[in-house]
């Protein structure tokens, strides 16, 4: 060692004066490094206690609640109107536009009638002229049973004139001709007579072909009438418009469709009510419970129920539909718009109400037990809302007993056996 220090020694008495401060410089950094790491402190490798992670909980209540369900319906109508022209005409006017809300009998379009009207004028000089001709068979009917009285009493008096005539030539106190001569007389008036009943007989024929002439002129002056009423074309229903396709001067024919219009007083919302679910809603429905449906309509929220299930399965539906029927008077939305829906469905059995931050990923909470978590599996029933207005989930389990504390703090590092310290606890968990 004295040697290597020797040899050292010499070496730095040889090197250049430029050169020695840099080495010197080199060495001490070195001699620093090596006593800072042999006489730093050494880290205490004893395992440390582990730290209680302070959270809230809540005590579980095991009850009856009723579910909410959040559903998406659209707005429709049963009562939706395309109203058609039946007689070809030009359009006159429009009575209202689109948006417009009408009355039932309110005029949407008005149709010209100039043709329809002349048309009506026409029938009712047919239905003048029949029952004029009606009259006159009637008159005529009359002075014709009169006139078969006369005939009949000419008959008579003819009878009895060949019958003293006839007495008179078998006495051979007239002619032979002049017999005759009273016979033909008699024959004509007989066939007078005949023709006067056949007439008179005929008489109710005419008079019925006559009435009918009049029952076909007053059909003709409806049809006219009609006619002349399609040529405004009215609200079928109370509704608002929703298109008017035409305008005024417009040529119209039977079958152009001029307005349409949809019942607001009859709007319904279609809504999708999922498997899992249905068998409740069919049953409070067979029941005569409609469950009660609160709708949000953005700026308001409008209160209904679920009245019926249209009893079929769609082609790409997991559900049936379910038609939910607003409060009357709540407000109406607009046709065809999608609503978000909140159903309460029957009281369920066995669920307790937990925080949303309780339930972690789909099912899955904490109890917490001697200040460690463990971990349960839970069915998820739906939610429901608090008196405060916040929402909360309904599960249950037969592994969370009434009366279990619950973990309601939203850990990231949550996992069975996990100290925590419990520095805040809710009342038991109500609806």
């Amino acid at each position: 060692m004295p040697t290597l220090f020797a040899n050292f020694l010499d070496w730095l008495s040889r090197v250049p004066r430029k050169r020695l401060f840099p080495i010197v410089a080199v060495l001490l950094t070195v001699l620093t490094a090596t006593a800072l790491v042999a006489f730093a402190p050494q880290p205490d490798l004893r395992p440390a206690e582990s730290q209680a992670i302070p959270v809230t909980s809540l005590v579980a209540a095991v009850g009856r609640r009723s579910p909410e369900i959040r559903l998406y319906g659209r707005v429709e109508t049963p009562n939706t109107a395309r109203l058609t022209a039946l007689v070809t005409a030009p359009v006159e006017s429009l009575r209202v536009r689109e948006g417009d809300r009408a009355a039932r009998g309110d005029v949407l379009v008005q149709l010209d009638g100039t043709d329809t009207a002349l048309l009506i004028r026409r029938r009712e000089s047919d239905l003048v002229d029949a029952r004029a001709s009606l009259d006159a068979l009637k008159l005529a009917g009359a002075d014709d049973r009169e006139v078969l009285a006369h005939q009949e009493e000419l008959h008579r008096l003819a009878s009895e004139k060949v019958t003293r005539y006839r007495r008179l030539r078998e006495q051979r106190s007239i002619a032979e001709e002049t017999l005759k001569a009273v016979l033909e007389e008699h024959h004509a008036q007989a066939i007078a007579l005949s023709r006067q009943r056949r007439l008179v007989g005929d008489f109710e024929h005419r008079l019925a072909s006559a009435e009918a002439h009049v029952e076909r002129a007053l059909a003709s002056l409806e049809e006219a009438r009609v006619a002349h009423e399609r040529t405004r074309i009215r609200a079928p229903f109370p509704g608002r418009v929703t298109r008017i396709p035409v305008a005024p001067g417009e040529l119209v024919s039977p079958g152009t469709i001029v307005a349409e219009i949809y019942d607001d007083s009859a709007l319904e919302i279609r809504v999708q009510i999922p498997n899992v679910h249905l068998p409740a809603v069919q049953g409070a429905l067979a029941a005569g419970d409609r469950p009660a449906v609160i709708a949000d309509l953005g700026d308001r929220q409008a209160r209904g129920e679920l009245e019926r299930l249209v009893g079929a399965v769609g082609t790409g539906q997991s559900g049936v539909d379910g038609l939910v029927r607003l409060a009357a008077d709540a407000a109406q939305p607009d046709l065809g718009r999608a609503v978000s829906l909140t159903v309460t469905l029957p009281p369920v059995a066995g669920v307790v109400s937990l925080p949303v931050q309780a339930v972690y990923g789909e099912g899955r909470v904490f109890l917490i037990a001697d200040g460690l978590l463990t971990g349960i599996e839970v069915e998820r029933v739906g939610s429901t809302t608090a008196e405060d207005g916040t929402q909360r989930l309904l599960v249950r389990s037969a592994a969370l007993p009434d009366g279990a504390r619950v973990l309601t703090s939203q850990l990231s590092n949550a996992v069975t056996g996990l100290r925590v310290e419990e520095v805040s606890r809710d009342e038991p968990a109500g609806v």
